[in-house]
């Protein structure tokens, strides 16, 4: 029997496409029926995750989404590790099955979920031993292959920058304005808006709108993207990489992102691709930690963010000094 996450997933697969509020009320509906207790918003983060994990291109500021096509990609610095992301349909979890008794190395993996979120499916690796015969593997499984979507995917990334310029808050709404602190890492009612930073607010039909002032200017912008902007305003820092300990393994370590600022959709699928499982979450910590990160994508990733990434103290952390 399916686990809820890969259902879901099968479901979402099957549709192919369509609005954000439909298929969140349907993966919420089905948790729900499962029996699963969600917190508030774990449709929308299920989405979110479920998309950095490469199955789902959502674009939110539409309101729409699309079941991403299925793809073999090698795992970096994985020795012999290839995941499967895309699209599940039934026809495909067959031609897995059938390859799995016939020829493949399959692997399953569970990814984990915070208390109160909902399952997401789990992750498809292939074993193999020569990486030109992959081509070939995704051909006999229905994939389309890539030799390494984590690395193509940073290599895409774009610098961030202020959005269009937008109108302030109406009249009518600026009961709605709320700020956005740092320290604090959430959203509060605020009593002005003429300070330079990170707004919300709602508009006359109720949509969200999420802006930031610069100077005597508002820009539209996306909440992962304003945080970023925040952070580089107020010259804080939300990025931390370690190098492994293991020996030749110095190249690739774990990217720790702050809650407070969550890594935009393209940078989150990046940085999962590197392993292509879910972030761990770090309560202590309060940290999403992202694992077998090369240096260099690490490196990319802050500075399309325009962060300094600090690199926590390690017996070999290449090309930059401890801090």
């Amino acid at each position: 029997m399916l686990s809820i996450g890969n259902l879901l997933l099968r479901w979402a697969s099957e549709l192919g496409g369509g609005k954000v509020a439909d298929l969140r009320a349907g993966v919420a509906r089905a948790a729900r029926s499962r029996g699963i207790p969600v917190r508030e918003g774990a449709d929308g983060r299920w989405l979110r995750d479920v998309s950095a994990l490469g199955h789902l291109d959502v674009d939110w500021r539409q309101g729409v989404w699309s079941a991403a096509p299925a793809v073999l990609t090698r795992v970096p610095f994985s020795d012999g590790l290839a995941v499967v992301v895309g699209r599940r349909t039934a026809s495909f979890d067959q031609a897995a099955d059938a390859a799995a008794e016939k020829w493949a190395e399959l692997l399953w993996v569970e990814n984990e979920v915070a208390e109160g979120d909902i399952p997401v499916p789990d992750t498809l690796y292939l074993q193999y031993d020569a990486a030109e015969r992959l081509p070939r593997d995704a051909e006999h499984l229905g994939c389309a292959y890539a030799p390494c979507a984590a690395l193509q995917a940073v290599s895409l990334l774009p610098e961030i920058a202020a959005g269009p310029a937008a109108a302030p808050p109406g009249l009518g709404n600026t009961h709605t304005v709320e700020r956005y602190n740092s320290q604090r890492r959430e959203y509060e009612p605020a009593h002005g808006y003429s300070e330079d930073g990170l707004y919300r607010w709602r508009s006359a039909d109720w949509v969200r709108l999420v802006q930031i002032r610069r100077g005597d200017r508002f820009f539209s912008t996306e909440h992962e993207y304003g945080v970023y902007l925040e952070h580089e305003r107020l010259g804080t820092g939300a990025m931390r990489w370690k190098a492994e300990e293991g020996a030749g393994r110095q190249r690739v370590g774990r990217l720790a992102v702050d809650w407070g600022a969550p890594l935009p959709p393209l940078h989150a699928r990046a940085a999962v691709l590197c392993s292509g499982l879910q972030p761990r979450f770090h309560e202590l910590a309060q940290t999403a930690g992202y694992d077998n990160v090369p240096f260099a994508v690490a490196e990319r990733l802050a500075a399309s963010l325009h962060q300094e990434l600090e690199i926590q103290k390690s017996d070999a952390a290449p090309g930059k000094a401890e801090r």
